[in-house]
């Protein structure tokens, strides 16, 4: 494979006279330290809108980003951050966007295989739409929708972005694709929403990963649908907009732990299928439920991250049954992750929350587990692909339950008092993972044994 090294020298060029420029901007003007980041943002997506048309090869572009998050390594931990890269680490708060940034345009590029369309909108939204919002809601946001942890995101911000993203796509369907009128109008409306949803409840510059990525698949998904199946996912969001008005009157979410949610509920149903909400929405309806919750319990409010923590696995199995196909060798390891989510949770709030005994805060966290969670979703199994599964797995399965409640109260042992915070929830999360990734190591070679 060639690398293009004359393409490559002129994109690292014309970048890093952008840094100086900017620079030199901000000792006459005094820019802000938002402006400054954001005007680079811009500069740089202009340069990688461009990539299609400089580059053919991927790895000249692997290259290139290895090389450019090199040189953003070196401006934030030297002395040149003060100086250049104050343009980019001038902000206050913690992020890795410009290495997020440049991970995904790679991804997009390898992805899109040289169709310009499916690279240029997830680029144009993540160049525009970003900036856009960011100055609008620092400059104009009064309704703040952030609790505790949470990064500040406003309404106006929000807005703007669903704008920008929904004309970013608009545009080039229009102008380069036979895609109809009334589907360019849905999609760009449907990327529109939920780009923005994604942009509420990113934190660390995830944002720029997230965004492209989440863009690309849908448009590879959808570009092609009929009308009828973009109404259909019109709908989608709107019963799972009402499901979560329904889990908000619990009255222990925060905004963005629902937008999470909301999100998250679509993208499951549009990777995995909508009997896949099930085994989550039963962990979001049943944790703070038998037993109902204590007067010290309502004080909480479990925030966008923490939420985060509870979902994620289950996500990622959603991208990885996406790309193998294997929804029905997964499903119950996908609905095992959300049972023991659910009796690491209920082991705490019985045990800090509730006084009960070691044994029995032990013994009802599994149980609870077991009714709530893993038999409907056995249940599922039984109804979508009209078989339970391997035996010996889901024996398995069982045992990795009771592990997981085991595990939770080997790291509880010397806890006194059980606080919300995020440190914790990671701590629940790895539990969960160390088990999943067991259980999807065996279960891949119970497929590969078949075939």
């Amino acid at each position: 494979m060639v690398i293009e090294w004359k393409s490559m020298l002129l994109i690292v060029a014309v970048l890093f006279l952008a840094l100086v420029g900017i620079k030199l901007l901000d000792k006459k003007f005094k820019l802000n330290a938002e402006l400054k980041r954001k005007a680079f943002h811009v500069s740089m997506g202009i340069v990688m809108l461009a990539l299609p048309y400089i580059c053919t090869s991927v790895l000249t572009v692997g290259i290139l980003a290895v090389i450019s998050i090199l040189i953003m390594i070196i401006l934030k931990n030297t002395k040149l951050k003060k100086t250049v890269g104050s343009v980019l680490y001038g902000v206050e708060r913690e992020s890795f966007g410009e290495i997020f940034y440049i991970i995904s345009v790679f991804l997009i590029f390898y992805l899109s295989k040289g169709n310009k369309v499916l690279y240029s909108i997830p680029i144009l939204i993540l160049t525009f739409a970003d900036s856009a919002a960011a100055l609008v809601g620092k400059n104009y946001g009064k309704a703040n929708l952030a609790k505790m942890n949470e990064d500040a995101k406003s309404i106006e911000g929000s807005f703007m972005f669903f704008i920008v993203a929904f004309m970013g796509t608009l545009v080039p369907l229009l102008l380069f694709t036979e895609v109809g009128r009334s589907e360019v109008l849905i999609i760009s409306a449907i990327i529109g929403f939920n780009v923005a949803l994604i942009e509420m409840i990113s934190h660390t510059g995830n944002d720029n990963l997230l965004i492209p990525l989440t863009t690309y698949a849908f448009l590879v998904t959808h570009i092609e649908a009929s009308t009828n199946t973009l109404i259909q996912d019109v709908a989608i969001i709107g019963i799972l907009f009402v499901l979560i008005t329904i889990v908000n009157r619990i009255k222990m979410w925060s905004k963005l732990a629902l937008v999470e949610i909301l999100v998250v509920g679509y993208l499951i149903t549009s990777l995995y299928g909508w009997y896949a909400i099930i085994p989550p929405l039963l962990l979001l309806l049943t944790v703070m439920r038998f037993p109902k919750l204590r007067e010290k319990e309502k004080q909480n409010m479990y925030d966008s991250r923490i939420i985060e923590t509870n979902i994620i696995i289950g996500t990622a199995i959603c991208g990885i049954v996406a790309i193998t196909g294997w929804k029905k060798e997964f499903f119950m390891i996908y609905g095992i992750c959300y049972a023991m989510h659910l009796i690491v949770n209920t082991y705490v709030r019985l045990k800090f929350y509730c006084e009960m005994s070691e044994y029995k805060s032990l013994a009802l966290s599994i149980i609870k587990g077991i009714l709530c969670v893993f038999i409907p979703s056995l249940i599922i199994q039984k109804c979508i692909f009209g078989e339970f599964g391997d035996i010996s797995m889901l024996i398995v399965m069982g045992i990795s339950m009771v592990i997981s409640a085991f595990l939770i109260d080997y790291e509880k042992k010397d806890v006194k008092k059980e606080e919300i915070l995020v440190s914790n929830g990671y701590l629940h999360m790895a539990i969960v993972l160390v088990l999943t990734v067991m259980l999807g190591i065996s279960q891949f070679l119970i497929i590969n044994c078949k075939f």
